[in-house]
């Protein structure tokens, strides 16, 4: 999760919902918080590193976790590449001259090195990073409001950005669901539990605190956005944020701003290049995918370093990828593990008479949010779908083979570290 992430996605949404942006993310966040309880509650219980894979083998059986483990690769190992490819564009815009697969090269390697060096590297550059994102936004929010405050009718209240004659309910769902893209990286936060303290309790409030802020920041932030630029004309919908950064604080503070971002991407990069690696650790310590290299954990380093530098390898092909492509593999993998994690709260609580008395509200909530990544589903194109199915053929081929057609069981799950 990134704070500047909503630069990338404001155009598609604004125009999606007539306007009505702030609503799409209220939405968004609702829906995301439902999830991410049923993360929380989960990771409390089984504090490994394999976050969706782990909790659905333990409450499904291995089967069941291994499918979903297989296509929550998709969105682990793809992600870091997608974020590979919106680093080194921002970069490219600085310095055209430069060929852009040195940009790919260069953030990839960097990437690699600090995840090699340990978790605690890592923490420390993002949260360097974390808040010069932070006090980004702030400056953003307040030349947005010093801009509509002189404008001629002044308003810094308005319901445009919450409902308008232009838009309608499924225009706000059809919003929602990109806005949803905003959050994807919460869950990763469950990947890290073999290397936090207490992670029980520090887990789950660190996803719920991860989502709660996130969410008030896309929507104070897209709020502002749209009241001082209430017109749905963009140049550009890509660039749509961009121009109105532009046209609120000039030239100078939008080229800061970019730079910026490209470094929040970055950032963002290096927290997925972590949680992808340590994915494939917990799948190979259970021999799912074969424990040699994927189980290896550096002695002294304490990382998964062949992991790393296998994600490392998937994050150069970004320079033959283009954005569109990539983020489809995200997509269906990403739903899949929200779907399957609200699910297994759902199943849990339900086999589990001494932990359900009490908890009939998290049912009810980890239900609605199973019914809601259901039906983004629906939000996905053509390629996403045949990308997610190819992919899960792939995963039944080998699993039908590494099981000889289930006459051979999967190995028993590692639910401790």
């Amino acid at each position: 999760m990134s704070p500047l992430v909503v630069i990338a996605t404001f155009g598609a949404i604004a125009v999606k919902t007539g306007g009505a942006v702030a609503t799409a993310y209220v939405v968004a966040t609702v829906a995301m918080l439902a999830t991410a309880v049923s993360y929380g509650f989960m990771a409390a219980r089984t504090p490994v590193a394999g976050s969706a894979y782990t909790y659905t083998s333990k409450v499904f059986g291995p089967v069941s976790g291994f499918i979903v483990g297989w296509l929550l690769l998709l969105d682990y190992f793809f992600i870091p590449m997608v974020i590979c490819l919106l680093t080194a564009t921002s970069l490219s815009t600085l310095d055209p001259s430069i060929p852009f697969p040195v940009w790919v090269v260069a953030v990839t390697v960097l990437s690699t090195i600090i995840n090699i060096l340990g978790i605690k590297l890592t923490d420390t550059v993002n949260l360097v990073i974390m808040v010069i994102q932070l006090v980004m936004v702030a400056m953003l929010g307040y030349l947005c409001v010093i801009a509509i405050l002189h404008a001629p009718d002044g308003g810094i209240l308005s319901a445009k950005p919450f409902t308008n004659g232009e838009t309608n309910w499924s225009m706000i769902m059809a919003g929602a669901a990109v806005a949803c893209y905003s959050f994807l990286g919460f869950d990763a936060i469950s990947t890290l539990s073999e290397e936090t303290v207490n992670p029980r309790q520090s887990i789950p409030r660190a996803i719920m605190i991860a989502t709660l802020l996130g969410g008030a920041i896309f929507m104070v932030s897209t709020y502002l956005m749209m009241v001082a630029h209430p017109s749905l004309t963009f140049e550009s919908i890509d660039t749509a944020a961009y121009e109105i950064v532009g046209q609120v604080g000039g030239p100078a503070f939008k080229t800061v701003f970019t730079i910026v971002v490209a470094v929040a991407f970055f950032a963002a990069g290096l927290c997925a290049h972590a949680s992808a690696s340590r994915l494939l650790l917990v799948m190979g310590r259970d021999n799912v995918i074969p424990s040699s290299p994927f189980a290896y954990v550096n002695p002294r380093l304490k990382t998964p370093i062949a992991n790393i530098v296998l994600v490392s390898l998937v994050m150069l092909a970004a320079m033959k990828f283009d954005i569109s492509t990539s983020t489809a593999f995200i997509n269906f993998g990403a739903f899949t593990a929200f779907f399957a994690v609200n699910a297994c709260v759902v199943r849990y609580l339900m086999k589990n008479a001494e932990e359900r008395n009490g908890r009939v509200i998290l049912i009810i909530i980890s239900t609605a949010g199973a019914l809601f990544c259901a039906s983004l589903f629906y939000s996905l194109d053509k390629l996403a779908i045949e990308l997610g199915f190819s992919w899960l053929l792939i995963g039944v081929v080998y699993l039908l083979a590494k099981t000889r057609v289930f006459r051979r069981p999967l190995p028993t799950i590692s639910t401790e570290a």
